[in-house]
Order: structure tokens, then sequence, then C-alpha cells
């Protein structure tokens, strides 16, 4: 959703603008060494994925827009010349354009409630309960920033419908709303009314139980659910249920004691999240542990071994719980290769251009580039196995000897020399018949 978004015209300029400054900014060390002074921070931050990037760092520009307007009129910053090259030129044009903080607005409207959805669902904390309200949420949150003005938001509100109804309204999802009491009691009559959420609890009731008792008996109560009868009606259930915060797994722990059946299947729905990231992670730490070089490992010491890092990497999470779980982890932003609000460049920019290749093929091309710009070392002659040569005596052993007897020497030598040639190039024809 957030890069069918980012596509969009308006934004897409949007962005571009907003690299050009940021990219302006890093690129010399004084002028990044004054924008820290006078913004206390960095102005860039890496983001989960690129259109999480886009998002955060133009909340980063919203935030400092007095900043950085005082930043452009700083006396150090026009004597050191870069406002005069062609990139400080555009850079400040762009700063004092009122048109572009407008598109920022109407951008960070766009990104920011779906960002919101983003930040609580991809966690390990069980959230399928909460995805469908969140979503719901997020489209008239939208709907008030733009003033229920249906034609500045439409464009955005069918990107939403499109991947939501693709992708996102499985059983798991409408069992979850229909089953979070947070959502549930409110809205009652609606979701009621619409039959899919009850028939996407059915589902879900014959895919985790084979037993049919224990089908027909959750369709019973789940009239009790509804009708809000015995645990569900206590003054308690119904004070902790207004809480958007609170765990409607052990809601249903606590309160759904009247419905165990019913009470068993909420809770396997509601602890489930909503993100395969955490098995992501531990995919990465079995790779890291079982490599080429070290991969006889014992299972129990394999599990042993992923166990502790994992548990270390969890650890750590727990520790920084104030830090955005949509911001990536880096020692800092300039060592960020692809990061492109620094580079200036878009990585992978026309990935989805190129046309699918087989991998074999792929391959031949790499292989067949390296040999033509790689160059490679001569290849060695083979030279042919004869007799060695004598070796001819220095001239100054020669010059020792008597004329007749260094006439006879060379004589000697130039006949060895002539039969060696001819048995050389015997050889090599006898080599080429062969």
């Amino acid at each position: 959703m957030l890069e069918d978004i980012g596509k969009l015209e308006q934004v897409d300029k949007t962005i571009a603008d907003a690299r050009l400054v940021t990219s302006f900014l890093y690129a010399h060390t004084r002028v990044l060494d004054l924008m820290r002074e006078i913004l206390g921070r960095d102005l860039v931050r890496s983001g989960i994925t690129r259109f999480a990037t886009a998002y955060l760092n133009l909340k980063s520009l919203q935030d400092n827009k007095k900043e950085l307007a005082r930043l452009f009129r700083t006396d150090e910053l026009n004597d050191w010349g870069y406002l005069k090259k062609e990139k400080g030129k555009k850079a400040i044009k762009v700063v004092r354009s009122e048109t572009f903080w407008k598109t920022i607005d109407n951008a960070i409207n766009f990104f920011e409630p779906l960002a919101n959805v983003l930040r609580r669902m991809d966690s390990d904390v069980p959230s399928m309960g909460f995805f469908h309200g969140s979503m719901l949420e997020a489209k008239k949150e939208i709907s008030v920033r733009f003033d229920n003005d249906e034609s500045k938001f439409k464009v955005v509100w069918d990107i939403i419908d499109k991947r939501w109804n693709n992708k996102l309204k499985t059983p798991l999802h409408l069992a979850g709303y229909y089953l979070n009491p947070y959502y549930y009691y409110p809205r009652k009559a609606e979701i009621e009314k619409d039959g899919s959420f009850r028939a996407a609890v059915i589902e879900c009731t014959t895919r985790l139980f084979d037993d049919e008792q224990i089908q027909d008996s959750i369709t019973e109560e789940l009239n009790m659910y509804q009708a809000q009868q015995q645990s569900f009606g206590h003054d308690i259930a119904i004070r902790q249920r207004k809480n958007k915060n609170f765990n409607p797994a052990k809601w249903w722990m606590n309160h759904g004691t009247c419905t165990p059946n019913l009470r068993l299947l909420a809770m396997k729905i509601l602890n489930l999240t909503c993100s395969s990231s955490a098995c992501e992670r531990n995919w990465s730490t079995f790779e890291q542990v079982q490599t080429k070089k070290r991969c006889k490992l014992l299972h129990d010491r394999m599990r042993d071994l992923v166990f502790v890092k994992f548990n270390s990497k969890l650890k750590q999470k727990r520790e920084s719980k104030c830090r955005d779980p949509i911001e990536k982890e880096i020692d800092d932003v300039l060592a960020d290769e692809n990061n492109e609000f620094i580079i200036g460049a878009v990585p992978n920019a026309n990935a989805e251009e190129e046309p699918e290749v087989n991998r074999t093929e792929q391959v031949g091309a790499k292989a067949q580039l390296h040999d033509e710009f790689i160059p490679q070392p001569p290849a060695k002659r083979k030279r042919p196995m004869g007799p060695k040569k004598k070796k001819l005596r220095s001239i100054r052993s020669l010059m020792r000897d008597e004329q007749p007897e260094a006439s006879a020497s060379s004589t000697e030598a130039e006949g060895n020399q002539d039969d060696d040639v001819s048995m050389h190039f015997g050889d090599s024809t006898d080599s080429g018949d062969d």
C-alpha cells in the first residue's frame, strides 16, 4: 500500500524534491555539521522498507521546517559558496517553496495512518484481533485529515481496498475482528448484519476442530457471546473491554469461562501475530549458525545455539522498547549505502521493468561479461620436449684458448645447434600429423 501511494505523481515528485534537499545537506561535511548543530539531530532515518524510509524522512522534514529555513539563511552557508552551485540552488529553491511544504503535508496525511498500522502489526505482539479494526480506523483518519472531501483521498482509498480485499480479508482476520470485544460490542448491529464475519468464525471452527460435537457447541456459544450473557455481562468484563491497549486473548481467558469451547477458539486466533518477521529472524539465525564450514552440527546442539542467539536478540529488543519498530537499526545513516535520501539514487529502480530471465542465463551472461571486461592472463606456450642443448662457452674462455681450438669448438657447437633445430621442427611436424 505504501509503495502504491508513493507511485502517485504528486507524492513521487514530493519524495524526489525531499531527496534533493537531504542529499545536498549530507554531501558536504561542513554543511552536515552546521545542520546537526541547528537541528540537534539527524534529518535522515532509514526504515525497514523503502517507502517507510520515505515516510520517516518526509515526517522529519515537516517537524524541522522552521530549523531548515533558518539553516538556509545562515551567513556561514552563504559564505561557503555551496548555495551558488547547481545542487545548492535547487535545494534552497525547494526549501523556500510553499507548494513543496503543502505537498509534504498531503503525503504525510496519506502515509501516517498506514504507518501507524504497520507499527502495531509488524511486531511479535499478538495483533490478529486488531488488524481489521485498525485498517478501518486508518481509512477513517485519512478521510478526516482531508475534511471528508472524497475527491482528495479517493485514489488512496482505492489503493488500500485493492490490496486489502485481495490479501488481508482472510477468515482469520475477520474472525479476529469478530472475537475482539473492543470492536464487536460497539458495532454489534453492523457486524451481525454483515454475515461474512460470523461465517469466518464458522470456517475457522471447522478447520481448527475436527470433532463435530465441539463445532456444534461453539455455534451455540456464539449466541451467548452475542447476547452478552453470564460472565460476558459482568461489570469488570465491560470495563476492561473498553481499553484499546488490552490483550483480547487474556480477556477471553478471564471472562469466557461460560463458553469453554468458544473460549479456546478465541484464544487460538487472538494469540496470532500478523507478521512473519519473527519466523524470518529465526530462519536467518539458523543460517548464521549452520554454515558451509560448520554443517555437521548435531540437531540438539544447533537448537541450543539458535536458542541462545535468538533470545539474546529478544533481550536487546526488550531493552530498546522506545525504538520505532519500523525504523532500521544502523550505527550511522551515512554508512547505509542503500539510503536513497543521501546518495540521491533509488536502489534497484529498474528492477521491476526488467523481464524475468532464467537463472542459468543470468549466470552465463555474468560469466561472459566477466570474461570480456577482466583481462585474462596469457596462456603459457608448451615447449616441445627434446634433448637438452649444450651450453656455449663464454667469450673469455674462448679468448684464452688458442685460435684453432676456438674455431673447432665453434664449428662443433654450430653443428649441435643445427641438429637441435632439425629435431625441433621434426617433432612439431610429427605432432601436427598426429
